[in-house]
């Protein structure tokens, strides 16, 4: 098998690919418990639906539920959560059928039920830093586990009660805004992830992300210091509100502009859609510490946090950054001539030594008429097996270079 060492070659004609992010991942947590906060139930599992939706799986999904509404005596709609008073949708247990007042009528089909990592009185301030952190012992489960690189997006959502700086969780502990930027410090050290979106729904929100201070966060809140985030509305015969006004929009946003998962929507979009007239507060962003700025954060696509990962990039010549956009086009053009050059050689170099081996077969088809006792059975074995190698490899490399040739004019 000598001709296995063309492969070799033909690797070395392609550089890697230089991917921005390789996974995404979701962290979604609600910090309430009890029934009048049912509302912060809804927003995380509409959340949840929605990434679900756009293709993050079920595996690179953290959800943590402090309280159980669906199975809650007072429901009245018992395994069932709602963040609509239409009540059209079931983001508990979404299989497809319409909840009405008093009848059950057929709709399109579901998604299916939900996955929960962490329940009840596991939701605490420790195990999330410990999620975040990675600070487990080794019989942790896998599934409970947040297993993310530095080529790994997360997002970070989390809707409860709040104050100045801090988070309730269960209204028992509290998580401040210095714990957290600790923990995306330690994320960051480990390389935990590679660009980070937080979201935050409370009030007083914003005041939970001054206090970051490391690279590649994009952080977005629902209200300002001393505002209230408001809920938008209640169901009468649910009994309470169903969803806050921040992610009601946030919701409205996502299923109404992406439609599929090549949506080519931008954050700079959504957190536009946030007006004061919409949820009643003063929504923030903070974009200063991600590279480039307000202007690359807003131009992020908002499927590279909400969706699952479907390109790939193709690695690009650094050397030409800052020159003007015709001289950086043409010197990428260079570079890919010089490709398919060297893949024009690589082809004629392999046709040669194939006619060499076909101008071999007739030698020794007589010398096993006239000797057949002295063939040397094995070199005639290798002979015609080096022979199919290389003919599977002139179709590779002939597929590889008109692909080339061919992405060179897009």
């Amino acid at each position: 098998m000598r001709s296995l060492a063309f492969f070799p070659l033909l690797l070395a004609l392609f550089p890697l690919t230089n991917a921005t992010h390789t996974s995404n991942w979701a962290v979604l947590l609600s910090t309430s418990r009890f029934w009048f906060n049912y509302r912060h139930l809804a927003n995380v599992l509409s959340l949840y639906r929605t990434v679900k939706r756009l293709g993050i799986p079920d595996s690179q999904i953290i959800l943590m539920l402090p309280d159980d509404m669906a199975c809650n005596p007072r429901n009245s709609f018992p395994g069932s959560v709602f963040n609509d008073k239409s009540r059209e949708l079931d983001v508990y247990d979404d299989n497809g059928e319409t909840v009405g007042q008093d009848q059950l009528s057929e709709g399109i089909e579901g998604m299916g039920g939900i996955e929960v990592d962490y329940r009840g009185t596991e939701v605490t301030v420790e195990s999330f830093i410990r999620l975040l952190t990675d600070r487990w012992p080794a019989s942790h489960p896998t599934s409970k586990r947040l297993m993310t690189d530095d080529r790994s997006n997360i997002l970070i959502y989390m809707t409860g009660h709040g104050g100045n700086e801090f988070l309730k969780f269960q209204d028992s502990e509290e998580i401040s805004s210095f714990d957290l930027a600790d923990a995306f410090e330690q994320m960051w050290e480990k390389k935990r992830y590679h660009e980070l979106l937080f979201m935050i729904d409370t009030c007083q929100a914003n005041t939970m992300y001054p206090a970051f201070y490391t690279p590649n966060i994009i952080a977005t809140g629902s209200s300002a210091k001393d505002q209230s985030s408001y809920s938008h509305h209640a169901d009468q015969d649910v009994g309470v509100a169903v969803v806050d006004r921040w992610t009601y929009f946030n919701l409205d946003f996502l299923e109404t502009r992406l439609n599929s998962t090549s949506s080519d929507v931008r954050l700079g979009e959504l957190f536009d859609y946030m007006t004061p007239e919409r949820v009643h507060s003063d929504a923030g962003v903070r974009y200063d510490l991600f590279p480039g700025g307000e202007a690359a954060a807003r131009d992020r696509r908002i499927l590279d946090f909400f969706g699952n990962v479907q390109g790939v990039e193709v690695d690009r010549d650094e050397s030409h950054v800052g020159t003007s956009d015709h001289d950086d086009q043409a010197a990428r053009r260079q570079a890919w001539q010089r490709d398919l050059d060297g893949l024009r050689m690589l082809v004629e170099k392999t046709q040669a030594i194939l006619e060499n081996e076909t101008a071999r077969a007739p030698n020794a088809a007589a010398t096993f008429q006239q000797h057949p006792a002295q063939l040397d059975t094995a070199t005639t074995i290798d002979s015609i097996g080096t022979s199919a190698w290389l003919k599977k490899a002139v179709g590779v490399t002939s597929l590889l270079g008109l692909g080339t040739a061919w992405y060179m004019v897009q």
